[in-house]
């Protein structure tokens, strides 16, 4: 009976795109007459969460369109952006993928940098159905091109059973402060030998979440830089200095380090977004030793809140590759907001958090999950995300943080925070107003 529920809700779905598709949403100059279906060729990264979505799809769109083709072809984030960027900008449409998955941070830099490459997807999809800060970063002039995949919404995801050898407890993880947040991993790495995080030297992830969660970025609403005089970032800063002096992090540099030192037992908590729980429960021997709590806040800054965002993607489709006809109805009736039974597969599968208003029909998000001792973290993460404080990300994220790294080092001699944001302020201005 489940089995012909899912089927049926499969059919109005994509019955609803091919509706909308009818009513114009397919690219006007595709590149090829020929009306029979093209492959869709799909670059995306993260094997244990976005890869496996696309594969999902695929699978779900062939049960019904057995004539289709799509090929999911898993590379890194760096090198899709590095790829596509290249070939838009010699036409070498022929070589050009039909869909890429693009970071939130890089979305408004393609649509500005690259217009009229991307479908527009106004009139095939229902924006209002998501969260406002996600489809403002899919959005450029007014037009939608991307299709909201997961929350990056963030949480405190530690180890239950390394805690309690310290003394602490669920009920300690609760509402934290940085300052309470940093006094527990002092006293966890002295009592364990576990350091509480990892730091990467080459990556802040946390100054991002620490902005977000206080409504403030590298830059505002239009795209001015505002790092000189933001609050939350110099704290932020000051969090990573007080990190480092104590010993505690551990070190981690790029990503597989991130990942193991969690997975091997070398950490006792990370601080993330959603989607690294299918890399937590990579760890299958870990199963329900690890909990989830809401991040830590700045109680003295009156706009900090224990919610953020770190990461997370949405879907595009590029206009003048081959298959953009296929490509559009195969994301418009995958990942459409109405498609509720291939939304609550996802969640069972990989835990994504989707960034759709209504979850009343996503009956995964309030199963307990027994890796987390019976928490259910999705609904929870679900819930969080509803409140993540809308920002721009403008076009620079990336290439500001990275002069902030500089700065920062330098900071951390002369120990003048002040002139580390002066002189980033200046280098990001520069880089702003300078043509793509």
């Amino acid at each position: 009976m489940l089995d012909f529920f899912r089927k049926f809700a499969r059919l109005l779905a994509m019955l609803s795109a091919l509706l909308v598709l009818v009513s114009g949403c397919t690219p006007a100059d595709s590149r090829t007459q020929d009306s029979s279906p093209q492959p869709v060729n799909v670059w995306v990264w993260d094997e244990t969460f976005n890869v496996k979505a696309a594969r999902m799809a695929s699978q779900w769109y062939l049960d019904s369109h057995p004539e289709s083709e799509i090929r999911v072809e898993t590379r890194e984030r760096e090198q899709i952006l590095a790829d596509v960027k290249n070939l838009l900008s010699a036409k070498l449409y022929d070589r050009l993928p039909e869909i890429i998955m693009i970071e939130d941070y890089d979305a408004q830099e393609m649509l500005a940098r690259y217009p009229g490459e991307f479908v527009d997807l106004t009139d095939c999809l229902d924006a209002s159905a998501f969260f406002e800060y996600k489809t403002r970063l899919c959005s450029n002039n007014g037009r939608v091109y991307g299709i909201p995949f997961d929350s990056g919404v963030t949480a405190l995801f530690y180890r239950l059973d390394i805690l309690q050898h310290a003394g602490y407890g669920e009920t300690d993880m609760q509402n934290l402060t940085w300052d309470r947040f940093m006094e527990i991993g002092r006293d966890v790495y002295a009592k364990t030998g576990k350091p509480m995080l990892t730091v990467d030297p080459t990556d802040l992830p946390l100054l991002r979440m620490i902005m977000q969660s206080c409504g403030t970025w590298f830059c505002d609403d239009e795209g001015q830089i505002t790092v000189e005089d933001n609050e939350p970032l110099l704290r932020g800063l000051l969090l990573y200095q007080q990190l480092l002096e104590s010993g505690t992090p551990r070190s981690a540099l790029g990503w597989n380090e991130f990942i193991s030192a969690f997975q091997n037992g070398e950490t006792a908590a990370v601080i993330s977004g959603g989607w690294i729980m299918s890399s937590i429960k990579e760890a299958a021997d870990q199963s329900g030793q690890w909990r989830m709590a809401p991040i830590p806040t700045f109680p003295d800054l009156p706009q900090s809140a224990s919610r953020s965002n770190i990461g997370g993607s949405s879907w595009y489709i590029l206009k003048n590759a081959r298959g953009a006809r296929e490509a559009t109805q195969f994301l418009t009736t995958s990942f459409s907001a109405e498609n509720t039974s291939f939304w609550n597969d996802l969640i069972e599968e990989i835990g994504v958090i989707p960034c759709i208003r209504d979850t009343s029909r996503l009956s995964a998000l309030s199963k307990e999950d027994t890796f987390f001792g019976g928490q259910p973290v999705t609904r929870t993460l679900s819930d969080l995300a509803r409140d993540i404080p809308v920002v721009n990300y403008g076009s620079n994220t990336y290439e500001i943080e990275r002069i902030l790294q500089q700065e920062f080092q330098n900071a951390l001699v002369t120990n003048n925070y002040q002139r580390c944001l002066q002189s980033v302020q200046l280098k990001a201005e520069a880089i702003s107003t300078a043509p793509f």
